[in-house]
């Protein structure tokens, strides 16, 4: 029988993507030198903070009437967290280094970055009870946002 992740995984999985995505959000806000896409990173980065929050507080309202564990065991969910850095991030110290960053980059990296969240929320898919679908699927909209957001701000830049 297939391993379920529950709805305690998915959004510690969600809760973690978000709190990453902030820090990259937050460091191409840095690198980037117009005002206009500083602010644009600053914006992306408080929306991913927004998220981590909303899915806090969902995980506390959750916890108080009792998950089901997949992997009750603290060893399983430190791999599931090494897991999900493999899966969506990139290499932190790669970043830090540059300087200053191309535009064109940062934004390609952004929109690589948040297709690998969607791309992964659907994978997880086939692992979730149908009851915890919903929420699954609300995680993806909110992603899709933001890929839509970055994708019509490069389209904007080439214009």
């Amino acid at each position: 029988m297939v391993k379920m992740f529950s709805s305690q995984d998915l959004l510690e999985m969600a809760i973690h993507i978000e709190e990453e995505g902030e820090k990259f959000y937050k460091l191409a806000e840095e690198k980037v030198e117009d005002d206009n896409l500083k602010r644009f990173f600053s914006y992306l980065a408080l929306e991913e903070k927004r998220h981590a929050i909303t899915f806090k507080e969902l995980y506390s309202e959750i916890e108080k009437e009792g998950f089901s564990y997949a992997y009750p065991d603290e060893e399983a969910n430190k791999y599931l967290h090494a897991w999900v850095d493999s899966q969506v991030f990139v290499g932190w110290d790669e970043l830090k280094k540059k300087s200053m960053w191309d535009v064109e980059e940062i934004l390609d990296l952004a929109i690589n970055l948040e297709k690998d969240s969607i791309l992964f929320y659907y994978e997880l898919e086939k692992y979730l009870l149908e009851k915890d679908k919903k929420l699954l699927y609300e995680i993806i909209k909110q992603e899709k946002a933001h890929l839509s957001q970055l994708n019509e701000l490069k389209k904007g830049l080439k214009s």
